[in-house]
């Protein structure tokens, strides 16, 4: 059956950086064909995960897809949760969101730069280290238990604990 998988995602259309991260994931893991389709919902930052505007893209990419079934799937930073009370209240709260509408959570501890570069990036860096990740093809040097955490750890990720339900492993 077919399936398409709705990547809702921080970064805005311009900059794209964690899409690049996900589909060089995706594509080099997984196996891809015709009855699997990859949408990205850009949130611009995730304090937007339930406003209407997303919730609108959601609805309209989800009734455009009518050969199949469709998942959401959030990708959040965790940020300093551990450390900041605001940044652990608005990940549970995204949490919570995401049960109470039947979304997966993919979270990159504390975010996905850490998980795929093993360092924090400035902001002004972020499109360029995207870039040189996917030119380098960086994801084959990624340990796989970094991206199949099922526990928030500094540099980890439960991304394919998530993509394992739905695509077939290379």
């Amino acid at each position: 059956m077919a399936v398409q998988l709705i990547f809702c995602v921080e970064t805005n259309k311009k900059a794209d950086t964690d899409s690049i991260y996900i589909s060089e994931l995706v594509n080099y893991f997984y196996v891809l064909n015709n009855q699997i389709k990859i949408s990205k919902v850009y949130m611009g930052t995730k304090s937007k995960y339930c406003s209407k505007e997303i919730i609108k893209e959601i609805e309209k990419k989800t009734k455009a897809f009518v050969i199949g079934e469709t998942k959401v799937i959030y990708c959040i930073d965790t940020d300093e949760y551990e450390k900041n009370i605001e940044h652990q209240t608005e990940l549970d709260n995204i949490s919570q969101f995401c049960k109470e509408n039947g979304y997966d959570l993919v979270w990159f501890c504390h975010d996905v730069e850490e998980v795929f570069l093993d360092n924090k990036i400035p902001d002004s860096q972020k499109v360029q280290e995207a870039g040189a990740f996917r030119r380098k093809k960086g994801i084959q040097q990624i340990p796989l238990d970094k991206l199949a955490s099922s526990v928030m750890r500094i540099h980890t990720s439960n991304i394919m604990q998530i993509l394992d339900k739905y695509l077939e492993r290379k």
